[in-house]
């Protein structure tokens, strides 16, 4: 009888305790960020154009837990999520952010403003293997290539159900991006070197390209943007260039070439467009992002090699929003880096 009363006791004192330290403590619900002195590009005493804001490098769960949760989280610590290789990178445009990790076949889902954490996951019925690219279309709808099946899955954010959007394989699919302009998922089939568009459910609308050197033709394409205006560009990988397409898929022009001088591209991946029309595009091998205007131009670059704030290990997606923030896939260093464009104007209706 006296253990049995000495177990009580203990409980309500170890629970007293963690109720106690709970109105004490404040849990940080920040992704775990590196802060270190400001970091800008070009340096001084020139005008700073690019700003690094910060790293996002582990991811904690802080979705609601339940009293009981949180005893376990008080004694056995947070659970801890971490990057394990990054790729993909989107954001929906308000406050979640989207990491396609293949290493870990998940797409991490964070919150910007509170560092609230959840993942996406496959299912035995709808498995998810080895996640690439992510186009948020609105409606709590993300659209997710996956690499190894062949195959886009369509994943609702409310209802938490992840689907195939079309009834047949692609060849490797990796890129994809949405066009508010026709309403179109347009992906990059990088193994079949072409661009392939559907509607939302999953119809077939419209194939760009095919394997060559020529004008509008690919060797294996990989990442894809469209812009605010509707215009495509893609990055035609083993070609060392960008390619740009009307609204309707007609070629616009490319630029680009083999080679390690500025402007020339070594292994091109990532590319986005922030409002004020500046071209961003992420080289894994230069492990750098160069920034050029809209006809192709050389306006500068950020970045080099190394595990520091502003350095790169084989950066691959890239993704401009809306509010000037630019957010970097650094995958071999397992992490996100956030930039601003210091002057990037948003005198642009960017409202959908």
């Amino acid at each position: 009888m006296f253990f049995k009363y000495a177990r009580f006791f203990l409980l309500v004192i170890l629970v007293s305790m963690f109720l106690g330290l709970l109105g004490c403590a404040k849990h940080s619900v920040e992704p775990k960020l590196l802060v270190e002195e400001k970091i800008v590009w070009p340096p001084a005493p020139l005008e700073p154009r690019i700003e690094w804001v910060r790293n996002i490098a582990q991811l904690q769960d802080e979705t609601e837990k339940g009293f009981w949760g949180r005893v376990k989280e008080f004694f056995i610590g947070p659970q801890i999520a971490e990057i394990v290789r990054p790729y993909g990178v989107a954001t929906d445009y308000g406050d979640r952010l989207f990491i396609a990790d293949t290493g870990a076949s998940r797409v991490h889902v964070v919150g910007r403003e509170d560092g609230s954490y959840s993942f996406i996951s496959g299912t035995e019925d709808v498995p998810l293997q080895t996640p690439i690219a992510m186009a948020y279309v609105g409606n709590d709808e993300l659209f997710i290539t996956d690499s190894s099946q062949g195959t886009v899955l369509r994943y609702n954010l409310r209802e938490k159900t992840l689907q195939p959007l079309m009834p047949y394989r692609l060849q490797r699919p990796t890129g994809i991006a949405y066009s508010w302009c026709t309403k179109l998922l347009f992906v990059t089939d990088t193994a079949a070197h072409q661009v392939v568009a559907f509607d939302r459910n999953g119809v077939e609308k419209l194939r760009i390209g095919s394997r060559g050197t020529g004008e509008g033709q690919f060797n294996y394409p990989t990442d894809i943007w469209v812009d605010m205006n509707g215009q495509i560009y893609v990055t035609d990988a083993l070609n060392a260039r960008i390619q740009m397409f009307s609204v309707e898929g007609g070629y616009i022009g490319s630029f680009g070439q083999p080679g390690d001088t500025p402007g020339s591209f070594a292994k091109p991946k990532g590319v986005t467009v922030d409002p004020a029309g500046h071209i961003y595009v992420a080289d894994a091998l230069f492990d750098a992002v160069q920034i050029f205007d809209a006809k192709g131009k050389l306006l500068m670059s950020f970045g080099d090699n190394g595990h520091r704030s502003g350095q790169f290990w084989m950066p691959s997606g890239i993704f401009a929003d809306r509010r000037g923030y630019i957010y970097v896939t650094d995958t071999y260093n397992r992490r996100i880096q956030v930039f601003r464009h210091v002057n990037c104007t948003m005198n642009h209706d960017c409202s959908r």
